[in-house]
């Protein structure tokens, strides 16, 4: 961002400010300046590092040349310095030394206010830290110092070179980074705020992953937020880089964060099992090359304390689809925390999935757990009666129970103990929702392999040299399993038992579902992915059955109950029930309340089951038909005139409709990567007018190009290749406008030039200014002058069509336009025009945009007082699906009330912004504007940020 036109009240000389967190930059009068060659800017860092204090020539001689100086060193130092003064005051005297950089003895200082300098602000910020700590105000220290922490998060000085950075004032530096950094993160654990400094602390310890004390911190901050698993994966990487690239084990600091973490753990005591009884070890052999989860074993450890505690009895189940790596995972846990149950451990197979249909009663199971523990089975005696003796035999004892492959809670219930001690594992394919409400057990949904452990899935059952020499095959084929262990063992067991075919052979193989399935079938039964989908699918009722199939039809990430209630040509209620069944199966996940997840693999069974039964084409056109009006509905919240009528739905499409703008946002947020393959389907069926419509309405009023994929670019082609002569003409001109929007320079020119003509020659003025807006918004972002007539052709012919909406939005573009190219006078004026309308026609969706420009060119132009009013009200009635230009107005709010001396506000915009870019929002702000921009906006907030604490205790 730049500085107000109006610089720093009161002041007539030149201001200027330092930067050296992320790389030594300097303002004058808030705009950058060019800091000269890179001796020149070694020697202002050292000065700059050197706080006020005296850095000798000798000094900048041995940090520019070494040990061979030239002749002329210290006259180059000497010319570096009076450029650096007429860098900093351009209008400097003569032989002036001016205000900033002054002789002092045999070198010079260089004197600035703290609030001027980062590093000096960073410096200030931790010595009020460790004095507030010191005197028992702790929560403003642990504030001071986490604030100081965000500041220097980013290495000082970097881009200077690097012999440079290696000398000692340099090194220091970067210690004290590190420093505070260790300090910050202590005092906040202590405080109980250490997820505040989880962040910054994981990028400097990405960066020094060698720093113990960093490392050991970032151990510290995982153990205080609950995350174990992490603090022992730190520990584990640190040590192992330790040994391999330096040679040593880890120092004190890293082992006292892992005898922290250690005793954190519970620790049985030592009992021995009771003579002369039967100790059964009957766990399988843990798989070969199995990929420990962190997070999960994380939990399943947490389950193991209750074990000892005063619940009666511990019941972990695990549950998910077929492949899913249930049985690996309990078999893997349960050997490494068989010690802790000296009375040993039963496994049973209650096959409750089994290829042959049998599944092992109750009965049958109980009579197998009796004879393993010793006892003489009596198959007269009733259930009841076994199972209470059983219960007898197991009281007292400390015993691992795995029941693998459960059908359901009732085949599980005769067969748990009744005493605490012993712990039951169970794994099914179904949630065992009943055994989880009347037993409290406690259930671990099991989901996909993440990347990283897929990879090392794979480098586990091959050769990593055959991994690594084949590392993109390797990435494909990770890809295309999804995250299934079970497609990842069948693909590395035909690798293995092939070991010349290239592993890129496999990849290709796997590129399509239906291919997919083809590959990960073996010739065992039990094995192939589709014989283990089949055992789940074959158990449904019809109902659900038919609801599963429909499903594979709908192409998007996420699935709505209304679109496979449109899709299967059913009402709601029995949609809803169909889908918990098969919830419940664990063949589908609510990934959030209404809304559904289908495993790609899941999809490709479930689409051949669906064309087997000859169902495809007429579910795909009623899903078409469900989107086209679904899309519209959301359309019109944007209080925009559709293109066209729509034919009515007909019976059972129970298209989906907001109630608000902001709701609208939400589906379209959430709809959009369907859409478009919905599209592609209804061409695919000759749908071509529905299939236009749809592409038209998923990109509401075209104002900016969307980041659109390729395949999306190519479905919007294909559906104007085959629009003439079927489609209205209006129809037709909005698509090449599309077209145009989604398409790179120069065949963007082409179709806007197209749309133009055919809405010219239909007399329609409301598409001509929509395509001479996007026209300006394509011109502006290449830099192109041209945008300006462009956006006055769009604001004159919204004039001469009557339509305030799009009168609106050409404001809009016309107001950032002049602000991008500095006619800041001008851009208010657009703003204001078009902000009256906003208001008065509550055209919701343009209101933080407008609230952003108007607040900028009213900062820049010294309105503070209407700066701060508009970008007030920009925020509160702000509806965007992107948190983009609400980071942006925060930060100009926060800059705006500082400088109107509004300190608190100043305080509240500064916690939005931080808040804002938390998640995904500075990507957001760079995706808005640009990263030069972004970064404008972030540095404006950690200026009024520090500046805020600075003011909060006096020197």
């Amino acid at each position: 961002m730049r500085a107000p036109e109006h610089g720093q009240s009161g002041e007539s000389r030149p201001h200027s400010q330092f930067r050296v967190f992320g790389g030594l930059r300097a303002a004058r009068d808030g705009a950058e300046v060019d800091l000269g060659p890179w001796r020149q800017q070694v020697i202002l860092a050292m000065l700059l590092v050197a706080a006020g204090g005296v850095v000798s020539i000798e000094s900048m001689v041995d940090c520019l040349w070494g040990e061979n100086p030239p002749a002329s060193a210290v006259n180059q130092i000497q010319r570096h310095v009076g450029q650096l003064r007429r860098i900093l005051e351009p209008d400097l005297p003569a032989r002036s030394n001016g205000r900033y950089l002054l002789p002092a003895g045999t070198g010079y200082r260089f004197l600035i206010p703290t609030e001027d300098c980062d590093l000096a602000m960073f410096r200030e910020l931790v010595r009020r830290a460790r004095a507030d700590v010191a005197s028992g105000n702790t929560t403003a220290g642990v504030r001071a110092y986490l604030t100081a922490f965000e500041l220097g998060r980013s290495p000082a000085f970097a881009g200077l070179p690097v012999q440079t950075l290696n000398t000692a004032g340099f090194v220091a530096v970067e210690r004290e980074r590190i420093a505070v950094a260790v300090a910050a993160t202590d005092a906040a654990i202590l405080s109980g705020m250490a997820d505040r400094a989880l962040t910054p602390l994981l990028i400097m310890a990405e960066a020094a992953p060698l720093d113990e004390a960093l490392q050991a911190s970032l151990m510290r901050a995982y153990l205080a937020t609950g995350n174990r698993a992490e603090a022992q994966r730190v520990f584990e990487q640190t040590r192992r880089r330790l040994v391999e690239e330096l040679g040593v084990e880890p120092g004190p600091r890293l082992r006292d964060a892992y005898r922290e973490l250690l005793a954190t753990g519970w620790t049985p005591e030592d009992e021995q099992a009771p003579a002369k009884v039967l100790r059964p070890a009957q766990l399988p052999p843990p798989v070969a090359g199995f990929v420990r989860r962190n997070d999960v074993a994380a939990m399943l450890d947490e389950r193991l304390a209750d074990t000892f505690g005063e619940t009666t009895v511990v019941i972990t189940a695990l549950g998910g689809m077929g492949g899913i790596g249930k049985t690996a995972l309990a078999v893997h846990w349960a050997h490494e925390i068989a010690d802790k149950f000296p009375d040993g451990q039963l496994y049973l197979n209650l096959r409750g999935f089994d290829p042959t249909g049998r599944v092992m009663s109750s009965d049958d199971a109980l009579s197998t757990l009796l004879a393993s523990l010793g006892e003489q089975d009596t198959p007269e005696q009733s259930l009841d009666v076994r199972a209470a003796r059983y219960r007898t035999v197991l009281a007292g004892r400390r015993m691992l129970i795995l029941l693998d492959n459960a059908r359901d809670a009732e085949q599980v219930r005769p067969l748990l103990p009744a005493t605490r001690g012993s712990l039951v594992i169970v794994t099914s394919r179904n949630s065992l929702v009943s055994l989880v409400a009347r037993e409290g057990a406690r259930y671990v949904q099991l989901d996909r392999l993440n990347e990283a452990e897929s990879h090392e899935f794979l480098s586990n059952r091959l050769e990593r040299a055959r991994t690594d020499a084949e590392a993109d095959a390797v990435r494909d084929i990770v890809t295309a399993c999804a995250g299934l262990p079970l497609a990842l063992a069948i693909v590395a067991a035909r690798a293995a038992l092939n070991p010349r075919l290239p592993l890129r052979v496999i990849a290709t193989q796997l590129a399509t579902p239906s291919g997919a399935l083809d590959t990960l079938s073996t010739v065992e039964r039990g094995d192939d992915l589709r014989t283990v989908f089949s055992w789940s699918y074959h158990n449904l009722e019809p109902d659900a059955a038919y609801v599963f199939r429909v499903l594979a039809a709908h192409p998007g990430p996420e699935i709505s109950l209304e679109s496979v209630a449109s899709a299967a040509g059913i009402d709601r209620t029995n949609t809803r029930l169909r889908l918990d069944a098969l919830v419940a199966a664990n063949l589908l996940v609510e990934s959030r309340p209404g809304r559904f997840s289908l495993h790609d693999f899941l999809r490709a069974y479930g689409g051949e089951l669906l064309n087997r039964a000859g169902e495809r084409e007429a579910v795909e056109r009623r899903l078409v038909v469900h989107y086209l009006h679904s899309v519209h509905e959301c359309y019109a919240r944007y209080w925009r005139q559709p293109v066209t009528v729509l034919p009515a739905p007909g019976p059972n499409v129970w298209a989906e409709t907001c109630q608000s703008l902001q709701e609208a946002l939400d589906w379209y947020t959430r709809e959009q990567p369907a859409v478009w393959p919905v599209a592609e389907v209804a061409l695919r069926h000759g749908m071509v007018r529905e299939a236009a419509l749809l592409v038209l309405g998923v990109v509401p009023g075209l104002d900016r190009p969307p980041h659109a994929p390729e395949t999306n670019v190519m479905i919007a082609q294909r559906i104007l290749d085959a629009a003439p002569g079927i489609v209205e003409p209006v129809v037709e001109a909005e698509l090449e406008r599309c077209v145009a929007m989604l398409s790179p320079v120069p065949d963007a020119v082409m179709h806007m030039q197209r749309a133009l003509s055919i809405f010219a020659r239909i007399g329609d003025l409301a598409g001509q200014s929509n395509v001479s807006r996007n026209l300006a918004m394509r011109n502006m972002v290449q830099g192109d002058a041209a945008c300006l007539a462009h956006a006055e052709r769009a604001v004159e012919l919204a004039r001469q069509a009557g339509r305030r909406d799009l009168l609106a939005s050409g404001l809009l573009t016309l107001s950032e336009i002049h602000l991008k190219f500095e006619r800041t006078e001008l851009g208010r004026r657009a703003g204001e025009e078009g902000l009256a309308i906003v208001r008065a026609d509550r055209l919701d969706h343009l209101n933080i945009y407008y609230a952003r420009y108007v607040a900028e060119a009213s900062w820049k132009l010294g309105r503070l007082d209407q700066a701060i009013e508009v970008a007030d009200w920009g925020l509160a009635e702000a509806v965007s699906e992107s948190n983009g230009p609400l980071c942006a107005t925060a930060a100009i709010l926060a800059r705006a009330a500082f400088d109107r001396g509004d300190m608190v506000r100043a305080e509240q915009a500064s916690q939005r912004f931080e808040a804002l870019i938390a998640g995904d929002g500075f990507h957001e702000l760079v995706e808005m504007s640009s990263a030069e921009e972004a970064v404008g906006y972030r540095d404006m907030v950690a200026y009024v940020r520090a500046r805020l604490n600075l003011l909060e205790t006096p020197p």
